[in-house]
């Protein structure tokens, strides 16, 4: 009988415990977020592009001669060409989107 009573004392313990760990508790966060950067909007993927989306996303946003570097940091430089001009990206492949586009100085080829 004593068996039985530390088991559903112990039973009783671990219910316990398991409620008041579920238990939501309010939090409060303070700072300042205005929403109107890309990354404000997407909250992200689990898995990044491969290259050949990277690439494939690129061209659909009308590029052509897709020249990708080293990704670093969820980004990576690509070098692309559109209406005669080069243009280097910063492109977040995890978001997939460009971030920063920059003309350089000379015409495609």
């Amino acid at each position: 009988m004593r068996k039985i009573g530390l088991a559903l004392l112990s039973v009783l313990f671990m219910v316990g415990g398991m409620s008041s760990a579920t238990t939501a508790q309010p939090s409060f966060g303070f700072g300042i977020h205005f929403g109107d950067e890309p990354e404000d909007l997407f909250h992200g993927r689990v898995i990044c592009q491969t290259d050949r989306q990277i690439r494939n996303t690129i061209a659909a946003a009308g590029y052509t001669d897709i020249s990708l570097n080293v990704p670093n940091d969820e980004l990576i430089k690509v070098r692309a060409t559109q209406g005669g001009w080069v243009y280097q990206l910063n492109y977040n492949y995890c978001r997939a989107y460009i971030k920063e586009r920059m003309q350089l100085p000379r015409r495609a080829e």
